[in-house]
């Protein structure tokens, strides 16, 4: 690989202005990025907020790891699995600023029922009705990200967009932390409008209210023209349902191997964000508020730092004429996190720990705005969405479902309950390995899509240019 020069974050925001045919243009399509990374954040925040309380919810609700495993995964996967391929539909087709805005506020009224839930049940199928919600934005999202900017500068849009998961599980953990602390000595509190609820139940009322509001400002989001068509040179991609199976058929090859390597990362990603911060409550004599913040204030900072970083690099090396850079730089970093996940969960003491966790969340920044970039540059625009709904179907409900759940079962049935920092060392001893040598047998396939997408990408034409 050849050097990579020396990284500027600023000149590189500098130069899509001075590419863009006017800086009112480009000032617009950061906008929209920022705006779509809160959205983003706030989908995290609301799927996020119950690793924080499961120690709570498993005595309110006399519940083991297994059941709670299942309502951080399988809860929130199945619906959001089922309505992402016909949502991403839509957002090929039209108004992916409305539904955006429609869904934020669709899955934050979920996420406040949640609050109101009583036994298990309710609050498993209030989860459920939160992911009908959020299979709305990413296909959307992504498809306007990739109108608003070009080839070698939208791995830096979809990494700044990436860094919601970090913020989001930062922000929960955080904020989580100071409500937990706040309400430590009342097991209940009495809300205006909903009457007395446990402490638990008003962390989900108090984090799902801010998404109201937020939906509202997608109403400042403008639809660009849609660039980048395949029906442009003559295919008949544009024509639905069929053309898009057929186009994804004839790159099963790519598809298999990258979504392969997603699922690898993203099973071992869901399961340490789910289960960290009860692992280092068992571990460590330190308060559940503590170690929240503390874990929050990692994944703000390490996290948002290394995906911002890698599609930095990323932007740069393919400006530089390495076309492939996503994936190359996904492979040293899977390979570099085989070490580091294995250790992390088996260190002993709270600040080494910590420590050793922020780095883990740094090279845990870099893969999935990569990758999710990698897939944006080799699918014509007719296609986007339903490339990202194709990936939430395939990657997100197995890695969601079975992170969680695996890492609940083998610490109850294999390692027991003092076993959680064993499980997430085992998994990530296995499938790091596992997403490196996929990542690798991935490259020339990829190599291959970035030839032929040349036949179809065009420069985008920016909102407010028109």
């Amino acid at each position: 690989m050849r050097p990579v020069p020396a990284i500027d974050a600023t000149a590189d925001i500098a130069a899509t202005a001075r590419g863009s045919q006017g800086r009112t243009g480009a000032i617009y399509a950061w906008y929209v990025a920022v705006f779509l990374t809160l959205a983003a954040t706030i989908s995290i925040i609301d799927r996020q907020i119950l690793a924080l309380m499961i120690g709570p919810v498993k005595r309110d609700l006399g519940v083991s790891d297994t059941l709670m495993g299942l309502l951080g995964g399988l809860a929130f996967t199945l619906f959001y699995t089922l309505l992402t391929w016909p949502m991403a539909r839509l957002a090929d087709r039209g108004s992916r600023r409305n539904i955006i805005g429609l869904g934020i506020f669709f899955w934050s009224l979920a996420t406040i029922s949640c609050g109101l839930a009583a036994t298990y049940g309710e609050l498993f199928a209030a989860r459920m009705i939160v992911g009908v919600g959020e299979a709305t934005l990413y296909p959307a999202a992504l498809s306007l990200l990739s109108d608003y900017f070009d080839r070698s500068r939208l791995p830096l849009a979809i990494g700044i967009f990436s860094t919601a998961s970090f913020v989001g599980i930062g922000l929960a953990n955080i904020l989580g932390g100071m409500i937990i602390q706040y309400l430590a000595g009342s097991p209940s509190l009495a809300l205006p409008l909903f009457g007395v609820v446990r402490s638990w139940q008003a962390m989900f009322i108090i984090v799902g209210l801010p998404g109201i509001l937020v939906s509202m400002l997608a109403l400042t989001v403008r639809e660009p023209p849609r660039t980048g068509r395949a029906q442009a040179v003559g295919s008949t991609a544009g024509q639905p349902p069929m053309a898009a199976l057929s186009f994804f058929r004839q790159r099963f090859v790519f598809l298999a191997f990258i979504f392969g390597s997603l699922i690898a990362l993203a099973i071992h990603a869901w399961a340490f964000f789910f289960w960290i911060v009860e692992l280092m409550v068992r571990q460590h004599t330190v308060s559940r508020a503590l170690i929240g913040m503390s874990f929050g204030s990692c994944a703000l900072v390490f996290g948002t730092l290394g995906s911002i970083t890698g599609g930095i690099i990323s932007s740069r090396m393919m400006r530089n004429g390495r076309a492939d850079a996503t994936l190359r730089l996904t492979l040293v970093i899977a390979l570099v996190l085989i070490p580091i996940g294995t250790i992390t969960p088996l260190m002993a003491g709270f600040w080494p720990t910590l420590l050793m966790v922020g780095a883990q969340l740094f090279l845990m920044g870099w893969p999935a705005g990569l990758l999710t970039a990698a897939l944006q540059l080799v699918v014509p625009n007719e296609f986007r969405g339903r490339i990202v709904a194709l990936y939430f179907i395939v990657v997100n409900f197995v890695s969601f479902s079975c992170g969680p759940f695996f890492a609940g079962f083998l610490s109850d049935h294999v390692f027991g309950n003092s076993g959680l920092g064993a499980t997430l060392s085992l998994m990530a001893a296995m499938l790091y390995p596992l997403a490196a040598f996929l990542i690798w047998r991935c490259l020339p396939h990829f190599q291959r899509a970035l030839a032929a997408a040349e036949v179809w990408q065009k420069p985008p034409v920016r909102a407010g240019e028109r």
